[in-house]
């Protein structure tokens, strides 16, 4: 719904209810909700044959509406931000005749929860916390009926106090009677302000389960999801480790990546060193450590032969990025300089491990404490983990060059990255199907208001102009237990392990994890030819032949072409006389459209599907013959990366 959009953006940057300057500072860490009643009777409201199921507390959407309030008041104020405002103050008018919009004004009420149910069969149901209905259907612009509402395409009706909108008329039969998906949730062993179930039948199975733990400026995500491929479970899992801390710590880091790397290709890098032979001597996790209050990196590799990289680094002049980077190699390391920050970063190997940093004696960092939740992710074995705190607008150690005119695009950056106080998550595999993850993100919101005003009041110009560092020492040492004094403190290097470990995910695990998508989708295809040829099977060895005939491309439409890309399920398309002797019609949203030809003896069907809707499409193909009254099937798949 349209409404539930500036919401989710709030409860994401903020998430959280207005605190007073005499507010509570420290550690805000958030933890399961005092009570999980409210959440429980929407859970209680789940239809029968649900996959997936939304739950938002009461408390969750009072926090989201005054935290969408705060975003926009920081809007106002910034000037760099003021075109976004006035494009976001645009649409909401013309949505909802208005620019700035609570909850109240569509109707809704922040005291009370909602959900949203999807089935497997297509088709949802969503609770809606509506306060006043001729609100909500002007705002939704909607049609009013005496006992329901049209909103769109669905019917809404007020049920037992609550106002539930439905795809079709039938599933308002079926509400109450899917309440066991709420026990995907044991899986966590925990609760939240907002809670997802999902049971997706993909291969064997996937279930996945999450919540949202919310605090002032502060979110935490728990979740699992099983019944995952097992080859990237058990590659990783043997490879997960808890992180590198001490009582400096600011940012930290863990990248799994060996056992990827053990597969790389030949690669040349430098003479006599190829990218599998780099590949192969990582034996374990690299992982990171930034102290606080200094600009410094402590990046280490295990390896178990030493040499290549040893010869790598030797040679480090001759890759042309470093090169042009100014690397020079001597005493044993590959130096690189950044002037701009003032900061020499070295290249060494020091025994089995090859290490990125300060070589020789490094400034020691300063003591800071670690949040409650970055302390649990540092305790996590995991496969992938990092953690930060910090600020942009801290002291640099040299001054930022001046620049006589900055563009906005740049102003617009340093602001969004300026109310980021906190970034860490895990994921690690508890076996070689199911993961679990955890993640966080806290902001300037954490502290008081008058801390956050104050912060809102440093402009990304006096961050390019050395005034910042100044202005937020004086609001740390104005405000010494607020969560920003200690964030001021961690420095502006804490937020850089995240950052870099996240960059490194999103070259190497996103592109893992969309391949396997990618194999999810194809096998439908794999399946239902797998089931017709089961059908094909039978039907010969009761009739001695195959139905004849042809069955055109069913659907006819693409599928592309239908929404959310996918083929409307059943239709008299699947009436044709092929199909209906062999029993075989599909049920649910498809990806593929399927197509069959036999003169009796032999059989011939295809799968034909554009997965990315990007205009190129793979095939499967089936062929069944019959020798000597056996009748035997063959698949053929597409060639690799086709698609």
């Amino acid at each position: 719904m349209r409404a539930f959009t500036p919401l989710v953006i709030g409860l994401a940057l903020v998430g959280c209810k207005k605190g007073s300057s005499s507010s509570s500072a420290g550690d805000t860490s958030p933890g399961a909700p005092s009570s999980s009643t409210d959440t429980d009777a929407l859970w209680a409201m789940a239809p029968e044959g649900a996959m997936v199921g939304f739950v938002v507390s009461p408390r969750a959407l009072t926090m989201a509406d005054n935290g969408w309030q705060d975003v926009r008041a920081m809007f106002a104020k910034a000037p760099e931000l003021a075109m976004v405002n006035t494009m976001l103050g645009a649409q909401l008018t013309k949505v909802f005749g208005k620019a700035e919009v609570t909850l109240a004004d569509v109707g809704l009420a922040p005291g009370k929860g909602g959900a949203f149910f999807t089935l497997s069969g297509g088709g949802g149901i969503a609770v809606i916390p509506v306060a006043d209905r001729d609100k909500w259907v002007a705002a939704t612009k909607g049609t009013k009926g005496a006992d329901s509402d049209k909103i769109g395409e669905a019917t809404c009706k007020t049920i037992s106090g609550s106002y539930i909108c439905a795809s079709t008329e039938d599933l308002f039969g079926k509400i109450g009677k899917g309440a066991k998906l709420k026990d995907g949730l044991s899986a966590l062993g925990t609760r939240g302000d907002v809670e997802v179930v999902a049971a997706i039948p993909v291969g064997k199975g996937i279930s996945a389960a999450g919540v949202m733990q919310l605090a002032r400026g502060n979110v935490v995500m728990r979740g699992t999801v099983s019944g995952l491929s097992s080859q990237v479970g058990s590659m990783l899992k043997g490879a997960q480790i808890k992180a590198r801390t001490d009582a400096t710590t600011a940012g930290f880091g863990v990248i799994g990546i060996g056992p990827m790397m053990a597969s790389a290709p030949p690669l040349p890098i430098v003479a006599g060193v190829t990218l599998a032979d780099l590949g192969k001597s990582i034996s374990g996790p690299v992982t990171l450590h930034i102290p606080a209050g200094v600009l410094d990196v402590d990046i280490r590799v295990p390896v178990s032969d030493p040499k290549p990289a040893a010869t790598l680094i030797e040679h480090c002049m001759d890759l042309p990025a470093l090169a042009n980077a100014g690397a020079t190699y001597s005493d044993g390391a590959c130096h690189l300089n950044v002037p701009t920050l003032g900061y020499q970063i070295d290249l060494w190997v020091d025994g089995q491990e090859v290490r990125i940093g300060k070589k020789g004696a490094a400034k020691p960092g300063v003591a800071v404490p670690m949040t409650k939740i970055g302390e649990e992710i540092a305790k996590t074995e995991a496969a992938f983990s990092f953690w930060g705190r910090g600020t942009v607008m801290g002291q640099m150690p040299t001054p930022m060059p001046e620049m006589p005119t900055v563009p906005t695009e740049a102003l617009m950056m340093i602001r969004g990255i300026s109310v980021l106080n906190e970034l860490g998550g895990a994921v690690r595999f508890a076996s070689d199907d199911k993961l679990e993850f955890i993640y966080t993100v806290r902001t300037i919101w954490s502290n008081p208001d008058d801390v956050v005003a104050k912060i809102i009041a440093i402009t990304p110009e006096m961050f390019f102009n050395n005034k910042a560092g100044d202005a937020a020492k004086a609001i740390a040492e104005a405000s010494p237990g607020s969560p920003f004094a200690a964030d001021f403190k961690a420095g502006t290097g804490g937020l850089m392990a995240p950052m870099a470990v996240a960059g490194v995910l999103a070259g190497v695990a996103v592109p893992a994890f969309m391949d396997y998508m990618k194999k999810s989708k194809k096998s439908e295809a794999a399946l239902q030819l797998n089931k017709l040829a089961k059908h094909a099977k039978v039907y010969y060895v009761e009739n001695a032949t195959f139905p004849t005939g042809e069955a055109p491309t069913t659907p006819v439409q693409k599928c592309c072409e239908q929404p959310g890309g996918k083929c409307a399920p059943g239709g008299a398309a699947w009436l044709n006389e092929a199909w209906t002797k062999l029993d075989f019609q599909i049920d649910e949203p498809t990806l593929f459209q399927y197509s069959y030809k036999s003169d009796g003896k032999t059989l011939d069907a295809e799968a034909i599907g554009d997965l990315d809707c990007d205009g190129t499409s793979i095939t499967y193909k089936l062929h069944l013959e019959a020798d000597q009254g056996n009748p035997t099937a063959a698949i053929t798949e597409p060639a690799p990366n086709t698609d």
